[in-house]
């Protein structure tokens, strides 16, 4: 028999299902209710024939099932706000309001809003003589619904939604709701103008004249739009996170947006508002000569960069040059519709300030030699050519330390050795390699019964070790030993 022959069509034998009709949540809208109509539905050809009750043919899915009677009325979240209305806050209430919105299934939007607008709305009017120091301001119930939704349009957004999902409900006509959307910009330009001012204030008068010029040099590049690239070379100790600080206070006093980012998540915590550089510009973890940061163009964060003033980065030595050349990719493509040149221009335009130390930790390369490593380094990029070196060499932490001049002398001396170990100068002639440690910091044997107990407990504990390697060693060769006869 061939293959046609055998062949056929058979009915199911048990139940008159013909497929399976997959699974859909209830905050999907649509697709929910045209699944809940599938499932009752017989004989229909096409989608009007879904939408089709009594010979009437509805707008939509949802409101076919309403015609069905296949949707309960929203009473339980109605009594859920009115009985939170008892004891909580019109912000939290507003926040309840929003939860159930986006995560339950609430059959008529409008319905609940117009049910439960005036418990929303009860602190609006206080809100607002508060804001515009108006004691004696009254709102009309339009005013109060307005502003209660601009309140709750922006707590949809964060949730990462909006009121117009839901056409029942009409968003005022204001323009507060253009420049609620973008929460990033929001969280840059939300700082407080008087206490960056009064901080920056405290902190300009105690920098030295090192520190005083590289913040002159990056506040002039940022009024005069001039673009600089800057990189402050300094050791640990001479005050670049205290520079930081005095850059960031004085434009965010201002009103101007600083990014402020590290390399890594430690260093990025001494930042005010500082984030690792992969969170804040999407840089991708895996890395190509042409890796670009997934920034797209209209999106949130590329509408902060192009009102950013200024982009700082901390412990910059320790990235892949190519971390950087990404982000100079992205920001000449995102900035061209802000300037025309932004293309020609390093990281388009944009004063971008680095810091770091090239003694420490440099780009890791797994499994590279000392060549790879100093390849991937960010001064054999096409981008250091641009930068401007503004060195650090004032130990800003011995001025911290105690009043007697001796001790001084000792920290001072013991950050020299320091420095000169990073800088390749402190080795013995017999190799590069060998470094002599002064005879102060090192613990001699003496007389010292502490420390002669000590090194008794060390020679005790180095035994017992000894002993139990012994006894795990033999431990082993006897199970081996068990293990093969069983099998034999």
């Amino acid at each position: 028999m061939g293959m046609e022959e055998e062949t056929k069509w058979s009915k199911r034998k048990k139940g008159r299902s013909v497929g399976r009709i997959y699974c859909a949540h209830p905050a999907t809208g649509e697709k929910y209710y045209m699944r809940m109509l599938l499932n009752v539905k017989k004989g229909c050809t096409c989608f009007e024939d879904i939408r089709t009750v009594n010979g009437v043919v509805h707008t939509s899915y949802k409101s076919t099932c309403e015609a069905l009677g296949f949707l309960d009325d929203d009473k339980e979240w109605l009594e859920c706000i009115n009985e939170a209305s008892n004891w909580a806050t019109g912000n939290q209430l507003r926040q309840l309001f929003t939860t159930i919105l986006c995560h339950c299934e609430v059959t008529s939007p409008k319905n609940m809003w117009e049910s439960c607008w005036e418990v929303l709305s009860e602190d609006m009017e206080y809100r607002q003589r508060k804001l515009l120091n108006h004691p004696t301001l009254c709102l009309t119930a339009s005013q109060k619904q307005g502003n209660t939704l601009v309140e709750i349009e922006k707590l949809m957004r964060q949730a990462g939604k909006t009121l117009k999902e839901y056409p029942g409900i009409e968003l005022p006509d204001s323009s507060e709701i253009k420049e609620l959307g973008n929460r990033l910009l929001n969280e840059e330009i939300n700082y407080n103008k008087e206490e960056q001012k009064e901080e920056h204030s405290r902190i300009f008068g105690s920098l030295n004249s090192e520190q005083r010029h590289a913040f002159d040099s990056v506040m002039e590049s940022v009024d005069k739009d001039l673009g600089k690239q800057i990189f402050v070379d300094g050791y640990g100790g001479t005050g670049k996170t205290y520079l930081w600080k005095a850059i960031t206070t004085k434009l965010r006093s201002e009103g101007k947006i600083v990014l402020a980012v590290a390399s890594c998540g430690i260093a990025a915590l001494l930042l005010q508002g500082g984030r690792t550089a992969h969170s804040r510009f999407h840089i991708p973890l895996i890395l190509t000569e042409e890796s670009t940061c997934d920034i797209k163009q209209g999106s949130h964060l590329a509408d902060l960069l192009k009102k950013t003033s200024l982009i700082l980065r901390d412990e910059a030595p320790m990235a892949n040059k190519i971390c950087f050349e990404a982000l100079d990719r992205t920001l000449r493509d995102i900035l061209r519709h802000k300037n025309v040149n932004s293309s020609k221009r390093p990281f388009g335009g944009m004063t971008v300030v680095l810091g770091g130390d090239f003694r420490q930790i440099l780009p890791v390369i797994p499994k590279g030699r000392r060549h790879n490593i100093v390849t991937a380094s960010i001064k054999r990029s096409y981008l250091w050519k641009h930068f401007h070196i503004l060195k650090l060499t004032k130990n800003m932490r011995l001025n911290c330390t105690t009043h007697d001049e001796s001790e001084k002398q000792r920290v001072a001396e013991f950050a020299e050795w320091i420095l000169n170990i990073g800088d390749g100068t402190n080795t013995s002639s017999e190799g590069e390699e060998l470094i002599k440690i002064p005879s102060d910091i090192l613990l001699k044997k003496g007389n010292d019964p502490k420390k002669n107990n000590c090194g008794k407990h060390i020679s005790k504990f180095a035994g017992e070790v000894s002993s139990a390697r012994i006894l795990r060693r033999k431990s082993n060769i006897m199970s081996k030993e068990r293990n093969s006869s069983r099998y034999k």
